[in-house]
């Protein structure tokens, strides 16, 4: 077997194939999964359109849910700005009739949505976000860092 063999057996391992495969360790306790319309019913409102820090196509809104404690839900898609891969602070209103997403932190609008799952490379952002957030060794997450 050749080393670029080995290389690309490792990468298929560690790669997630669905957000739910993200969460390794303590699947009593997490789980990680698209939001669900209750989920999302909580955050629903009118947003007011100002300016926003970007605009993310191929959005979802990704659930980290934890037992006992209410999810968190981040906007998870394409940067247009950028073009690469971006995940959001914990959403406080989305507001899809405007197009409007507001974290705690920021705005964002919403491009065009996304369908499913998301792609390798957004589960692989995912992973590495949940590491920077400093709860990616708690629930197992694949060791990727940007």
């Amino acid at each position: 077997m050749t080393i670029e063999k080995n290389i690309q057996d490792v990468l298929a391992q560690m790669t997630p194939a669905s957000l739910h495969d993200i969460v390794r360790l303590n699947r009593d306790q997490f789980e990680i999964g698209l939001a669900t319309l209750d989920e999302l019913a909580v955050r629903a409102g009118a947003i007011e359109p100002d300016a926003t820090a970007d605009t993310l196509d191929e959005w979802r809104i990704v659930a980290i849910r934890q037992r006992g404690a209410p999810p968190i839900l981040s906007l998870l898609g394409r940067a247009v700005g950028t073009g690469g891969a971006w995940m959001t602070s914990d959403i406080a209103m989305l507001d899809v009739t405007r197009g409007l997403c507001r974290t705690w932190n920021s705005l964002y609008r919403l491009g065009f949505p996304g369908v499913g799952e998301p792609p390798s490379d957004d589960l692989i952002f995912v992973c590495a976000m949940v590491h920077k957030w400093g709860f990616g060794g708690a629930i197992g997450a694949p060791e990727f860092f940007f």
